[in-house]
């Protein structure tokens, strides 16, 4: 079969688009574009353990797995210290998009997480928040972690139906050296049927160049519509438009693509 190009890190311990294309014979190939690094760790520690969390927040919005991964380490440090109302941090709702970041809050230990699946994007998540009877009395207030770079759907949705959004960087995202390179080596002979994945625009300009003037026989899929526009802006058409932000959803893309040529 062939190969699987993912314009992505691979996640740790466990990667789902690794395990599915593997098991269904494809190779799959991760090439990281960003570098990622929590800060501001102090700062969101201090506010998770407050009175004022606690007490006044009805939920947390967290949507992105780096930003999981930040919170990973400061519930496991809370852990560690033996903080004792951890139990309230990890039994209050919290908000998420997707199935894979629904399961790594799940591992994480959070028991009200809603969202998930259901939610293939940040707009969906805001009206299944916006509808929630959580929020039926004021005042409405979520916490909403985010990277330095993010979208302004979710808080721009909650604002608009007077919900008081507290957005807390934990994470930056950083361009990593030599993508080109790296990028025309990942692509160099391909075998018959291989793919090029684009999760999101962030990184990808230099890759984007080079794609608009040697496609190297790759077909084309893209991780939902915002990526899908960025590359149509760019005169690139996908072959495939996943339409969730999961390996199952891609590999059956990919293969409804394939059985119709």
């Amino acid at each position: 079969m062939g190969r699987i190009i993912l314009l992505k890190n691979k996640t740790v311990p466990s990667d789902p688009y690794d395990a599915l294309f593997s098991e269904k014979q494809h190779e799959p190939v991760f090439l990281p574009l960003l570098k990622h690094s929590s800060i501001n760790q102090t700062e969101v520690k201090s506010f998770l353990t407050s009175e004022t969390y606690l007490r006044e927040y009805q939920a947390l919005i967290v949507t992105s797995q780096r930003c999981i991964e930040a919170l990973a380490d400061l519930v496991n440090e809370l852990r560690r210290d033996g903080f004792d109302r951890l139990d309230s941090i990890l039994n209050k709702p919290s908000y998420t998009v997707g199935p894979t970041t629904y399961q790594y809050l799940k591992d994480l230990g959070f028991n009200d997480i809603r969202g998930g699946k259901l939610a293939g994007n940040g707009s969906i998540l805001s009206d299944i928040i916006i509808k929630d009877p959580l929020f039926e009395q004021t005042p409405k207030k979520v916490l909403f972690l985010t990277g330095e770079i993010r979208k302004d759907i979710i808080p721009r949705k909650l604002k608009a139906k007077s919900f008081n959004v507290l957005e807390l960087v934990s994470y930056r995202t950083e361009p990593l050296a030599d993508i080109g390179a790296r990028y025309v080596e990942a692509t160099r002979s391909p075998p018959q049927n291989s793919w090029l994945v684009f999760f999101s625009p962030q990184g990808t300009t230099e890759i984007v160049r080079i794609l608009k003037q040697n496609d190297h026989g790759l077909q084309i899929a893209s991780i939902g519509p915002t990526t899908e526009e960025y590359l149509l802006a760019n005169g690139i058409t996908p072959a495939v438009v996943s339409p969730k932000p999961d390996a199952a959803s891609l590999a059956a893309s990919i293969a409804q693509y394939e059985h119709s040529l």
